[in-house]
């Protein structure tokens, strides 16, 4: 199944550069390009079925960091990877506290960037090799903390959340999620909206690691 992906960055060489490399590695991706973050934000928000974003730190207007938190405000379903040259730990974590669900500098090799993207679609965190482990902890501890011992607000959740919970656990998307169970990417996005509110988490990463947590799955 396709990923349909939106490529966020000021520099047309390098959305062009991203999208070919993408197109061509072998994978089934579905490119979108937009040159700053309100365009971005507008596409996602008119759109509403991308898998993921590609987003530039070093933008006009409205930078990265900013970006970030609308994003999140704005379509919180939607996870945002950003994707930048100023490929240091301290705006790894920055990016990372405001709630980006990765961290990938423009240097990296097109199969790693793949592997990011899937890591992130499957719940995970993806960290940039300088500064990987301070940075773990930072996920582990402060950026997304621990959920406490089993709360009564997850025996809140109806059976098909569970299972829709389930499947995001898995790194399904909301398409093959929304295909598996016969419904429309509106339905799942609701069900999604449902089962943050009583997790009381903020995105799909955080999701995946209180269901983890509160035992309801493993892995």
């Amino acid at each position: 199944m396709s990923l349909k992906l939106l490529v966020v960055d000021d520099h047309p060489l390098f959305r062009e550069g991203i999208s070919a490399a993408l197109r061509t590695s072998g994978r089934d991706f579905d490119i979108v390009q937009a040159s700053d973050a309100r365009e971005g934000i507008e596409l996602a928000e008119g759109s509403g079925d991308f898998d993921a974003v590609l987003l530039d730190v070093a933008l006009p207007g409205m930078n990265g960091f900013v970006a970030i938190r609308e994003f999140r405000l704005r379509c919180p379903l939607l996870p945002v990877v950003i994707i930048s040259a100023l490929d240091n730990a301290s705006n790894a974590r920055r990016a990372l506290s405001a709630g980006a669900a990765g961290f990938i500098p423009k240097s990296t090799p097109t199969p790693q960037v793949i592997e990011a993207l899937h890591q992130v679609l499957s719940g995970g965190v993806y960290l940039p090799a300088t500064g990987r482990d301070s940075l773990a902890a930072d996920v582990e501890t402060r950026i997304y903390p621990k959920v406490p011992a089993l709360e009564p607000e997850a025996g809140s959740l109806t059976v098909r959340q569970i299972e829709v919970l389930g499947f995001l656990c898995q790194g399904k998307g909301n398409k093959e999620i929304a295909a598996d169970f016969g419904l429309s990417e509106k339905t799942v996005k609701t069900h999604l909206s449902a089962i943050f509110k009583v997790l009381r988490v903020v995105n799909r990463t955080q999701a995946v690691l209180a269901a983890r947590r509160l035992g309801l799955f493993v892995g």
